[in-house]
């Protein structure tokens, strides 16, 4: 009987170090897999390398560094749905939804919608596009896991951006207000105040683990920019009712992982027995299909959940 659920996270620099990488990720044994920057030819190697099924995003023009989720063959996630979000502006999120495999093979009546995210490094107006489609999936009652590089920083974070003589970076993570620049935090407060919960805030705050709140970048020398690592622009976040599921998270660091990629894994534990119970318990959501059923409703999640409406 499984006791927990194994998450992952990794922007793999740009497919570069494929094998090495997939090789850590296997040893990793996680149950779903969120990648950041696999290149169009990679998916069926990938898939092959970790034994997981692979879903690649919707190729979008001007970049191959396309998003994907795996998910861990006869594992506890199923993947049930799959849907293309071609609106995107720049990389188009991966997006599934995913169901809980009970024992006797059963699949939970609701869902969660997995996405992996990679907003674009360079304008902080699309961020702001793409952190507010991740809104959409807040609705009351659905459930949403959300990983990916947002290029840019939590709320509260404080940058001297006056120490940076790159001024194209400093003008690609920053948005002028007022006749100044200002440290892009939109894209966290967006996803805040839609009622997702930070995952490495929380567990920060309530599984006694600070050192969830870890940089998981800025480790590369670039000329222009300060050296050492910094601030932490990969991130996971949940619907609140997930949040009692998880049981540690973690910015998995070492050399070797800082050679593989300018980016650190994340690690997400959830216990398997609570995130049972909140895939089964009747949630009240809209159903447009069936007005009969709006006011509660025993788990199904709108094929919407997925972003398709």
């Amino acid at each position: 009987m499984n006791e927990s659920i194994t998450v992952l996270n990794w922007n793999l620099e740009k497919g570069i170090n494929l094998e090495a990488g997939a090789r850590w990720v296997q040893e990793q044994r996680p149950d779903i897999f969120f990648q950041q920057e696999v290149q169009p030819d990679q998916l069926a190697r990938v898939s092959e390398l970790l034994d997981m099924d692979g879903h690649i995003a919707v190729p979008r023009p001007g970049s191959s560094n396309d998003n994907a989720i795996f998910v861990r063959r006869d594992g506890p996630l199923v993947c049930t749905e799959e849907y293309p979000q071609a609106w995107a502006p720049w990389h188009a999120p991966a997006n599934l939804a995913v169901r809980l495999r009970d024992a006797d093979g059963t699949l939970s009546p609701r869902q969660i919608s997995a996405v992996s995210m990679h907003t674009c490094y360079w304008s902080p107006e699309h961020r702001l596009t793409e952190s507010r489609w991740c809104t959409t999936l807040a609705k009351p009652g659905w459930l949403a896991m959300i990983f990916g590089d947002w290029n840019s920083y939590r709320v509260g974070t404080d940058i001297r951006w006056d120490d940076y003589t790159d001024h194209a970076f400093v003008a690609n993570r920053t948005h002028e207000y007022g006749g100044r620049r200002h440290t892009d935090v939109r894209p966290d407060r967006e996803l805040l105040a839609a009622g997702y919960v930070e995952m490495a805030r929380h567990a920060a705050e309530h599984l006694d683990q600070p050192e969830a709140l870890a940089p998981s970048s800025g480790y590369r020398d670039h000329p222009g920019r300060p050296k050492g690592p910094r601030y932490c622009i990969d991130r996971g976040y949940l619907s609140a009712e997930l949040g009692p599921a998880l049981t540690s998270f973690t910015v998995c660091d070492s050399p070797e992982l800082r050679r593989l990629s300018d980016h650190l894994p994340l690690r997400a534990e959830f216990d398997f027995a609570q995130m049972r119970t909140i895939l089964h318990r009747s949630a009240a959501m809209y159903q447009p299909h069936d007005n009969r059923h709006a006011a509660s409703v025993h788990g199904h999640q709108p094929a919407a959940a997925g972003g398709a409406a």
